[in-house]
Parts: structure tokens; C-alpha cells; sequence
């Protein structure tokens, strides 16, 4: 890591006991809570009001290190694109580990709906991708056509989670943060893991743990508190030591699809912390029920 103008940053603090999980390390759903504090202190820096209706559309979350007990973590933000045309900016999020400065996990998401004068301030102070271990352009996302609950239902997609928008987890406008999202999809991957054969007690007393390496995320529009929200999930397919699966949320009343979620995740040693082949009987679960992104 090398000091980058207008590389700023955006939030400092740690890893608490009571956000790691049973696999010992901090929960996704945190690394999304210190993202959106991060973005919320870059965004406020250029002028935005705290209670503007952002709309999130795509985030490419990478986890490269995990994050244990008592770690000290900060995380530098910067802008890397902005589109006036279109109300948005590209940013750049990585969230450090110190003293050893070693990258715990990144973020590049598209922000939009966002007033004139914060995109431009936004341009006025913008890093070249490349400083920032970015590409030139951001990743490709999958589109939202095709995905309903009606379609989820004909896919033979696995019901793994059920419940209502809350305040907590809402942005102003409506639209789910990072942690209200990640939450769900941690909780929904034991459903649609759940067998005999891979109970959780299978992989305690086999220490089997499993960790999330690649998050590519698309929201699609606001929701209101005590909206019903549905997750669908599938895998679609093993490529070395990675698993690969998805998640569809979705409108309990309209079926129109909320946000979706493709991650790469792997199995891991947890005395040793090293990767391990997918386990038989998650293969064996999954035989002759993988389904292709998109569908």
C-alpha cells in the first residue's frame, strides 16, 4: 500500500467478539457494515446530505484475508469514475489490516441518483483505477432479466430464507445496505446445504469451515419496511477448490426480483486455515441440481 492523493480514509475500528462466527473469523456481514460506513463518510466528504435517497446497482466485493478476534481494521475509499449523465460514481473501498497493512478485503460498487455537485465533486478528485488494484472498467454483472420468483419456483430453486425489511437495514429511500443484504445470504447457505450428511455437526467434528472470496451484486429497487422479502438460492457449479452459488431476492407480493447475489466461496482446514477440496457430500448434494448463471 502506497499513499494515493485523494485516497482518503473512511472509516477506522476493529473486529469485536461478538461479530466472528463458528468458523472463527468475522462474518460477512460486517466487512458489509464497515463498507457502509466507509462509503457513507467518502460520500458525505463530497457533499452528500445524510439523508439522500442513494441507489446502489453493482458491487464486486472481493474477501482476500480473513479478519479474527481483537484484528484492527481501516478502510481507504476513493473515486475511480464518474458518469454525470447518468448521476453516478464508481468507487473503490479496501479495508486494511494493521500494523501489517496486509488487504483484508475490496469493494468497487456503482453508486447512482446522486446530485450534480456530488458527481462532480467526485470527478474533481479521481484516482486512476490502477493505484487502487482496480481494472479500467467495472466488471460485468448479470442482468435481471429472466429472474422472478416465478421463475425460481420453475428452476426448482431452494427456498433458504424468509423475512421483513427493517428500518436497520434500509438506506435512506429504501434501498438494503450491505449488511441487511450479506446478513441473509450468510443465514440462507445452511438451507441450502441442509441434509443428513452435512449437518452442521458433520463439519465440526470433521473441522470443516467455509469462507467467502467473491461477491458480485446487483440491487434493483427500494423496498419498505415489513415488505416480505424471499431469498431463492442454487448452485451452479464447482471450478477447482470454489463452489459456486447464487442467491435470487425477491418481492413476496410482486415476484420482481430485489437484488442478486453470485459468490464464489471454499472449504478450509480449520485447525490448519488452508483451503480444502469442495467435501464429498456437499458434491453429492449438489449432483444433477446445479443450475447455469443466468438463468
Amino acid at each position: 500500500m502506497t499513499d494515493i492523493a485523494h485516497f482518503d480514509v473512511t472509516w477506522r475500528g476493529g473486529t469485536d467478539s461478538w461479530e466472528c462466527d463458528q468458523m472463527g473469523h468475522m462474518n460477512v456481514q460486517f466487512y458489509g457494515a464497515k463498507f457502509d460506513q466507509a462509503e457513507a463518510v467518502l460520500l458525505s466528504r463530497l457533499g452528500l446530505p445524510g439523508d439522500w435517497p442513494v441507489q446502489p446497482r453493482a458491487d464486486h466485493i472481493v474477501f482476500r484475508k480473513e479478519s479474527r478476534v481483537g484484528a484492527a481494521l481501516w478502510v481507504q475509499s476513493a473515486v475511480i469514475g464518474a458518469d454525470p449523465a447518468a448521476g453516478a460514481l464508481r468507487l473503490r473501498h479496501i479495508m486494511y489490516h494493521s500494523p501489517s497493512r496486509a488487504a483484508a478485503a475490496t469493494v468497487e460498487t456503482l453508486v447512482g441518483n446522486l446530485p450534480a455537485e456530488v458527481v462532480a465533486a467526485g470527478a474533481a478528485r479521481l484516482v486512476d483505477p490502477a493505484l487502487v488494484e482496480a481494472a479500467a472498467d467495472f466488471p460485468a454483472v448479470a442482468s435481471h432479466e429472466g429472474v422472478s420468483l416465478e421463475q425460481a419456483r420453475a428452476l426448482g430453486l431452494t427456498e433458504t430464507g424468509v423475512s421483513t425489511a427493517i428500518p436497520e437495514d434500509l438506506r435512506p429511500g429504501g434501498m438494503i445496505d450491505r449488511r441487511g443484504l450479506i446478513r441473509r445470504l450468510s443465514e440462507a447457505v445452511g438451507h441450502l446445504i441442509a441434509s443428513e450428511d452435512t449437518s452442521a455437526e458433520y463439519f465440526r467434528a470433521n473441522h470443516i469451515g467455509s469462507a467467502a472470496l467473491d461477491y458480485r451484486v446487483r440491487w434493483s429497487r427500494p423496498v419498505r419496511p415489513g415488505d416480505v422479502l424471499i431469498l431463492r438460492s442454487g448452485a451452479s457449479g464447482t471450478v477447482g477448490r470454489t463452489l459456486r452459488f447464487f442467491h435470487w431476492l425477491l418481492d413476496d407480493k410482486t415476484g420482481e426480483a430485489l437484488a442478486t447475489v453470485e459468490i464464489v466461496a471454499v472449504y478450509f482446514d480449520m485447525k490448519a486455515r488452508k483451503a480444502i477440496p469442495v467435501p464429498a457430500p456437499i458434491l453429492a448434494l449438489f449432483e444433477g441440481r446445479t443450475v447455469s448463471w443466468p438463468a
